[in-house]
């Protein structure tokens, strides 16, 4: 790679990244202000109706565009000739996909331990449909790394998904409000998606764009339903062993556990493919590039865990109120868990780039097959507790090892991208020692949260400082070329 195409796609990179980065704060911080509204609104079992509907939504989400997505942001030269054939995969994908969720319903409730969930899983169905005409605008802004236009029409959705929700939980909806808010604000999406890139539904069918994109979508939603699994495990494992009421709490434990996850792989699935893609088309160093990404991400999440493990009473205690304290045995366990997550998820499209998405399958199978029994060993020795741990115990002693294995198959230098996290895990360690002596002299949970959150939110900060170096490196030149030999030995 040229130093110009360096430097043109690490500043593509660095837009791309921070404005992912801004709308996924945004989204965040507003969809968690109205969590905590609706959880002082909302019963423990109406949050777990709606908690078991979005889980067979996410499910099914990542099979109906047939890998369409992936298929545009990855594809070397113009995609206008695709096109037709990637609209009318993605909406026939979300269509058979939605009905299968309108008809499945009741089977999925009662599998997840929540049979009062149907009717709320028949009506999110229709925003799986909506997401299948969002793939292909969506598709193309991430490709080149446009992140501007996607801030401006998520912020509209949010909006209007806070106002409707909201309105409808004053009004006594239950569940119903948080289906409702969603369906709207994603129709809303879908169409401004269209309007910017200036890309209407326009059906037709290639069979070799249509060979191209089940070749890819193969592979990507076997690994992506894996995916999907390990986060629902512990759900179905929590309803099915402990109860529907059970799952309310799981909700929230989950939730804010997985604040600086979703915050950080929202931003990274906007940005991650394209730039492991547009390295390997400019012959750059995929090696560079992971370790940046590995370093800076793996990082945040690791040191925000870390924060959210020790702290997680006085948070569910002061955000969401005393009837939320039983959750929070589960938290810390979750919260470190989910540093698996983030590795897994950068390593599953660092492979899609690198052209070897089959081997991805290997990792997230056995990590499935350890999870669900150590899980149900978990609730039935130490309850709440003892699910969340299981999460973390089995990610960092089995997951992470088994993913960067794989990432070294793909010819990636395992070596470098480890030394990126020594910085970020070594100042996650010091933040767990001052955090856990400030919540052991602390007695109030106000004050404990008061003085640890600005504590946290240097250490984010130091740790992005010292990582600022390998990210400025990530996008130098040399071994794509190498990296793609090898992945066709693996």
């Amino acid at each position: 790679m040229t130093a110009e195409a360096s430097g043109e796609l690490a500043g593509r990179f660095r837009r791309g990244l921070w404005l992912s980065l801004l709308n996924t704060m945004i989204s965040r911080l507003v969809t968690f202000a109205l969590g905590v509204l609706l959880a002082r609104l909302l019963t423990p079992d109406q949050f777990g109706a709606y908690a078991t509907a979005l889980v067979v939504q996410m499910f099914l989400l990542v099979l109906n565009d047939l890998g369409v997505g992936a298929s545009l942001i990855r594809r070397v030269g113009a995609v206008e000739r695709m096109l037709p054939t990637a609209w009318t995969m993605s909406v026939g994908g979300g269509a058979v996909c939605a009905v299968v969720a309108a008809l499945g319903s009741g089977a999925f409730a009662s599998a997840l331990g929540s049979p009062q969930s149907a009717g709320v899983i028949q009506l999110m169905s229709l925003n799986i449909l909506i997401n299948g005409f969002a793939s292909v605008p969506a598709s193309l802004l991430k490709r080149e790394l446009q992140q501007g236009k996607r801030l401006i029409a998520d912020s509209i959705g949010l909006v209007v998904n806070v106002a409707l929700t909201t309105s409808l939980a004053l009004s006594g909806a239950g569940p119903w409000s948080l289906a409702i808010g969603h369906i709207t604000a994603g129709t809303l999406v879908a169409v401004l998606l269209m309007a910017f890139t200036k890309c209407w539904p326009r059906f037709g069918f290639d069979r070799a764009f249509g060979r191209e994109v089940a070749s890819v979508g193969a592979a990507m939603a076997g690994s992506s339903v894996l995916l999907i699994a390990l986060q629902s495990a512990p759900q179905a494992v929590t309803g099915r062993l402990l109860g529907a009421t059970a799952i309310g709490y799981f909700f929230i434990a989950n939730n804010v556990a997985n604040w600086p996850i979703q915050i950080v792989s929202t931003t990274l699935e906007r940005v991650a493919l394209a730039t492991f893609s547009r390295t390997r088309d400019s012959g750059g160093d995929l090696s560079e590039t992971a370790a940046a990404m590995f370093g800076l991400v793996a990082g945040t999440v690791l040191i925000a865990g870390t924060s959210l493990a020790v702290l997680a009473t006085p948070i569910l205690g002061t955000v969401y109120g005393k009837t939320w304290l039983p959750a929070a045995s589960m938290l810390a366990g979750l919260a470190l868990a989910n540093v698996a997550r983030i590795i897994a998820e950068l390593v599953f499209n660092l492979l899609v780039a690198a052209n070897s998405m089959l081997i991805s399958l290997l990792p997230q199978l056995a990590w499935l097959v350890v999870l669900v029994p150590a899980s149900v060993v978990g609730a039935r020795l130490w309850g709440f507790e003892g699910i969340g741990w299981a999460q973390a115990a089995v990610g960092f002693a089995w997951a992470i090892p088994m993913n960067l294995w794989c990432a070294r198959r793909a010819g990636v230098r395992v070596g470098r991208v480890l030394r990126a996290m020594v910085t970020p895990a070594v100042i996650a360690v010091l933040l767990g020692v001052v955090l856990l002596a400030l919540h052991a002299a602390s007695s109030s949970r106000l004050l404990t949260l008061a003085i640890g959150a600005p504590i946290t939110a240097a250490a984010l900060a130091a740790g992005y400082w010292r990582m600022r170096a390998t990210v400025a490196g990530g996008f130098g030149g040399g071994a794509a070329t190498q990296v793609e030999a090898n992945v066709g030995q693996a």
